[in-house]
């Protein structure tokens, strides 16, 4: 199981920032555990999963997790093979993306192990063990997991996770089930062979997308996430794309150019690898100002592309959709942007009615941002 494919589909699960755009809206935040730390944590409730589907929609592993007291994340994650990955969620700890580290994995002091863990995330740790029967069956059947680095300790209190580990087990099979109450619309949540949750994007968004010739996109829920911790405001799926959209309220004084050279800048601090922007000059509109661009980021686990539209219209609401994609899938992601470019191009050159009726014309999505998620 490769972390960093694990990584993009854990990130909304346990409540992280997995996202490129998204980490250029994120504060950062100064929670670290202090070097040298040794953190003992108890779970702070059910563990929860299920099954996991790959780009294409197919299945890959299953996944059971839980939150602990010592402010940890653990995540524990198989694939039909038996093979399994650790996942340890750490808010504010600012790893280098790609950065690997010792990390010695014990169960009780009985079972030990030596692997090698990858940021790949600067607040994900994961830590590929391989198929390894004795250590899930002492994760299952223990009470303590020591996972040790350099200079930190993780210790995890393994309450729970004889039922837990038994369920993620027979999911991990079968290809579907669910471990614990799995929520609604999280990764793998539809339990039991049944549908998932309907995701419905609002009526303006869907309409703007429409526009742009996106009709098959498919929502995808962010139920559960704490909003900060969300990597887009709306998200959906285009075949093996990610798209998504955010949108903040901008300094009055704040130019537009500087925005988006702001975000360009964020997202180069958050590639651990060879980063590129590529932004096209601003379009100053009537109604609106517009701009593209294509970034790239090739950490050492995998090259990612994201295809955006920045715009900000009135009422300085500043707003960036973007599409990720491999380098095979780049001309889709280019494709929906430039379509959504041409709604907002319209759009902002439009003149507005003299009395627009509320929420703008009947049908047609005004160029401002989507509303927000309740």
């Amino acid at each position: 199981m490769q972390a960093h494919l694990l990584a993009l589909a854990l990130g909304a699960a346990i409540g992280l920032s997995s996202g490129l755009p998204s980490a250029a809206f994120a504060q950062a935040q100064n929670n670290a555990p202090p070097k040298g730390a040794q953190l003992t944590g108890a779970p702070v409730g059910d563990w929860r999963g299920g099954p996991v589907t790959d780009p294409e929609g197919k299945f890959a592993y299953c996944v059971a997790q839980n939150r602990f007291d010592n402010k940890l994340a653990l995540v524990i994650a198989r694939n039909p093979n038996g093979e399994t990955n650790l996942a340890i969620g750490i808010p504010g700890a600012g790893m280098a993306k790609g950065t690997k580290f010792p990390m010695n994995v014990r169960v009780d002091e009985t079972v030990k192990r030596n692997f090698t863990g990858i940021a790949v995330e600067p607040d994900l740790l994961v830590v590929s063990t391989g198929k390894d029967d004795e250590l899930y069956e002492g994760m299952r059947k223990g009470n303590r997991l020591i996972m040790q680095g350099p200079t930190d300790t993780a210790i995890f209190q393994l309450r729970g996770t004889g039922k837990a580990l038994g369920e993620l087990k027979t999911c991990a099979q079968n290809g579907k089930g669910a471990v614990g109450a799995a929520q609604p619309g999280a990764p793998g949540a539809p339990g039991g062979g049944q549908k998932p949750v309907a995701v419905t994007l609002p009526e303006t968004l869907r309409s703007i997308l429409n526009a742009a010739g996106l009709r098959q996109a498919v929502p995808l829920s962010l139920a559960g996430v704490p909003e900060d911790r969300r990597p887009a405001d709306f998200a959906w799926r285009i075949g093996p794309v990610f798209g998504g959209v955010r949108e903040a309220r901008a300094p009055a004084e704040a130019t537009f150019e500087s925005l988006t050279t702001n975000y360009l800048d964020v997202l180069k601090q958050r590639c651990s690898g060879n980063f590129t922007a590529s932004p096209n000059p601003v379009e100053t509109l009537p109604r609106v100002a517009l701009r593209t661009a294509n970034v790239t980021c090739t950490p050492p686990e995998g090259k990612i592309n994201v295809s955006i539209l920045f715009y900000k219209s009135q009422g300085d609401i500043f707003t960036v959709f973007f599409h990720e994609a491999s380098d095979a899938d780049l001309p889709l992601a280019n494709q929906a942007r430039d379509g959504l470019t041409q709604v907002i191009r319209k759009l902002g050159t439009e003149q507005p009615p003299a009395q627009p009726p509320a929420g703008g014309p009947q049908g047609q999505p005004a160029p401002a941002t989507p509303p927000k998620a309740n």
